[in-house]
């Protein structure tokens, strides 16, 4: 770690404790001159125009003071050793070192009981990571509880410190976050990181690249396919028509994962570039299916977000159905949702197997337990969807654990919640 060090500016305040390069800017900032105070480690107070104890002491401040301090004064580093240069000083640098040493241990013994303080509030990690890791500990404040102008623009500035310390296994994961959410708030990639890597090892029924370019390259590629798969004629088994089928639910159930801030997890992130990608190059072909296409993606950012769903979210066909199914909270209601769609039996299955788990859903919500003919009726619903869930393409096990618990506890939907909430911390369940 690099030494500090404490600057006594006219005898009365101090600067610090600084780091040797901060001991160089602030000099350049004039925050303090020839004639004031330096200490650190245990070291003697000694004037900055003492060039003689400058080297006794302090040997690493010689060519901060020799090129920068005496070249700005005039004066050479031989004429800065004479004694008629220090005339000023002298009565300060035969003061009893008693009074240096107590001042020097009273601001360390300060230093201790602020540590022991931030300790006692849970705060001694953010202490310690100031001393251990400056360049971390600006970013993590600079970000705080958002994304901003300011931590992006540190970012940037310090992108080739963050590669290399992401090198090691404990930087890699310490910088990950705050590095995917400067990625994935402009076009999906960080330079010096790989898209495998910036992806992780979880979400790996997503695609490997979810940077712009990437989908850029998929919506282009896919358009003539647009319609059919939007009236129900086709579902084709392609990285775009997983990105429009996924459950918002389900990625909200493990959103936000660990290693991730902003956007919360792999799955949103590939949500949010899909949607800008399309909305950057719209090339005039199919307008109308691209802005149902587009409505599909914003209405699930928003139900991620848990914002207010009630956007006029202009869809139709397969996407208008699968995104009714999702957003109705009573069960009677469901099958309105499948009347206005010709489905094809790929399309149908799919529909089906997200009609049986809405039901297993509604059933379930607002943690009410199950009595009587609801709980006959969820158990057979379970029964179906341990058949439709091989249907879907993403994986529902910690969901159908909840349902199966529920039958375990005889119905008791609260009590079969907080099972799951200790069976599964990761997951944020809000059933």
């Amino acid at each position: 770690m690099d030494r500090l060090y404490l600057i006594r500016v006219d005898m009365e305040r101090f600067l610090g404790p600084l780091t040797l390069k901060e001991v160089k800017e602030a000099y350049l900032r004039m925050e303090f001159g020839m004639q004031d105070e330096i200490a650190g480690s245990l070291r003697p107070w000694v004037t900055f125009d003492d060039l003689e104890a400058i080297k006794r002491h302090y040997p690493e401040m010689v060519q901060l003071v020799q090129r920068e301090m005496l070249s700005g004064w005039g004066v050479s580093a031989h004429s800065a050793s004479l004694p008629h240069t220090r005339s000023k000083k002298l009565q300060a640098q035969e003061a009893p070192q008693l009074v240096s040493r107590t001042l020097l241990l009273t601001i360390l013994t300060a230093l201790i009981v602020l540590a022991i303080l931030l300790l006692k509030d849970g705060q001694g990690q953010e202490l310690l990571l100031y001393f251990k890791d400056r360049t971390f500990f600006t970013a993590k404040s600079l970000y705080a509880e958002t994304y901003n102008a300011r931590f992006e623009s540190f970012m940037d500035r310090n992108r080739e410190a963050i590669n290399q310390a992401m090198r090691k296994k404990k930087g890699y994961q310490q910088w990950l976050p705050l590095v995917r959410a400067v990625a994935f708030e402009r076009d999906g990639r960080w330079d010096g990181l790989s898209a495998k890597r910036l992806r992780g090892k979880a979400d790996e029924d997503f695609p490997v690249d979810c940077s712009m370019a990437a989908w850029e390259q998929r919506w282009a590629a896919s358009r003539e396919a647009w319609e059919r798969f939007l009236d129900g004629r086709e579902l084709p088994s392609a990285e775009w028509t997983q990105i429009l089928t996924v459950d918002p639910h389900w990625i909200r159930l493990r959103s936000p994962a660990a290693g991730w801030i902003k956007p919360g997890s792999y799955p949103e992130a590939c949500l949010r570039m899909a949607l800008k990608a399309l909305q950057r190059n719209n090339s005039g072909q199919a307008p109308e299916v691209q802005k149902v296409i587009e409505a599909r993606l914003g209405w699930q950012l928003g139900m991620i977000a848990s914002t207010d769903r009630n956007d006029n979210f202009e869809m139709s066909g397969t996407l208008w159905a699968l995104s009714c199914l999702e957003d109705t909270r009573e069960r009677e209601q469901l099958n309105n949702c499948l009347g206005s769609a010709t489905l094809r039996p790929d399309w149908r299955a799919w529909l089906d197997a997200v009609l049986v788990q809405r039901r297993l859903v509604i059933a379930s919500q607002d943690a009410r337990d199950l009595v009587g003919d609801e709980l006959a009726q969820f158990e057979r619903d379970l029964s179906n969807w341990e058949a439709f869930r091989k249907t879907l393409r993403f994986d529902y096990d910690a969901e159908t654990a909840f349902y199966r618990e529920i039958l375990l506890q005889k119905g008791q939907v609260g009590s079969a919640l907080q099972t799951m909430q200790q069976r599964y911390p990761q997951l944020h369940w809000t059933y």
